[in-house]
């Protein structure tokens, strides 16, 4: 199995200064840590990871808030195959209705030839969930699932043969050839994320890999993964398939030491998710193909202690033989072939963060790529 590290250049503590900024309330101009530093701290997760024998690093896609700060995960990947020699690159995600399909096709294709064949650009895509982003962007959240399904089915021709052609509501393509063009069919790098039926039913009907990242729950991810085979048998493909799956971890030589810092980062993490995402609010319940994310709000406005302490409850952390026995068991009921961990988030300074990583480089890493999971199967088939 492969392991990668995902980083996602999260300013925690300045959520407080942000929302009243946002609400119109006093506030200083400037977080009291600089996004500019935070930024400079996640390289150096990048060049670690890349120096202690991970297969690849990743990275995510947010807008306007402390939550994630990569605006443009392929520009940003982009700077990271200039600083690093051996891993992979992949974004999770590239969120589809906030991007023309073609000019990520050549974002990637231009990446992809950079690196030179000797590595790969994963792209992972989504559809997006966060209406500040959306509205900021001035994309229309009711048309995401109809510019994600289309989208998607321009980056397959595209990827594939470096050409399109495509009639949609979106999008009209006619004749367009990639330049410079491809060296080979990049769709087995093509991956993507759904964490709602709708999403998951264009994802299966396109037959593309899943991609797991557990921004709810662990089960309720895995609830949604198996819909998603269930609907790829139901639209005609056959075969199992891996996912990749993303984790969140932290790792030290107790587990008391591993507890104190796996508690607070992990729900410092989930807060910041809830903050962005808005998900006491009211509002998704209202938005075409996001009426189960209403429910959740619905949920979460009475009681959101079960989110807030989801990924310290369900993540693998502890000593590394508690890290290696839940990501090990996680794996297999995922089916995945690779696992990206996040090791630094919430208010965790670098210092904690790479002296985890680097543990688990010596004494996880190497048991979890021995891991052979496999694949997912439908359940209907």
């Amino acid at each position: 199995m492969r392991v990668g590290a995902t980083i996602f250049n999260q300013n925690y503590t300045d959520w407080d200064r942000y929302e009243a900024e946002e609400r119109n309330q006093p506030a200083s101009s400037r977080p009291a840590k600089s996004d500019r530093e935070i930024f400079n701290e996640e390289l150096d997760i990048a060049r670690l990871a890349d120096s202690t024998g991970f297969d690849s690093v990743w990275t995510i896609e947010h807008h306007f808030t402390p939550y994630t700060m990569v605006t443009n995960p392929l520009q940003y990947l982009t700077y990271l195959a200039g600083i690093t020699e051996n891993v992979d690159l992949g974004t999770m995600v590239t969120v589809l209705p906030w991007h023309n399909p073609v000019r990520v096709a050549e974002d990637v294709n231009m990446l992809d030839a950079f690196l030179g064949g000797k590595r790969d650009v994963i792209l992972g895509v989504g559809r997006g969930l966060g209406r500040r982003e959306f509205e900021g962007l001035s994309v229309d959240q009711n048309e995401a699932r109809s510019r994600f399904d289309e989208s998607l089915q321009v980056l397959k021709q595209l990827l594939a043969t470096g050409e399109c052609n495509y009639d949609g509501e979106h999008y009209n393509i006619h004749g367009l050839r990639l330049r410079p063009q491809l060296e080979r069919d990049l769709t087995v790098n093509l991956w993507c994320a759904g964490g709602s039926p709708d999403s998951v039913a264009v994802i299966a009907r396109n037959d593309v890999n899943p991609l797991v990242i557990p921004t709810t729950s662990l089960d309720l991810s895995l609830e949604v993964t198996r819909s998603y085979m269930d609907l790829r048998a139901e639209a005609g493909h056959t075969g199992g398939v891996h996912t990749k799956l993303a984790l969140w971890t932290y790792v030290a030589e107790t587990e008391e030491e591993a507890r104190v810092g796996a508690e607070q980062y992990m729900v410092e993490y989930a807060d910041s998710a809830l903050r962005h995402y808005e998900l006491r609010g009211d509002h998704l319940g209202d938005v075409k193909g996001y009426e189960r994310y209403g429910a959740l709000q619905k949920m979460l406005s009475k009681d959101a202690s079960p989110f807030l302490r989801g990924f310290y409850d369900s993540h693998p952390w502890g000593t590394p033989d508690q890290a290696i026995a839940r990501a090990s068991e996680l794996a297999d009921l995922f089916g995945t072939d690779e696992i990206m961990f996040v090791f630094k988030y919430g208010s965790m300074p670098i210092e904690k963060a790479t002296k985890s990583m680097n543990l688990f480089a010596r004494e996880v890493m190497p048991a979890l790529k021995e891991l052979k999971p496999s694949p997912l199967q439908a359940v209907t088939a």
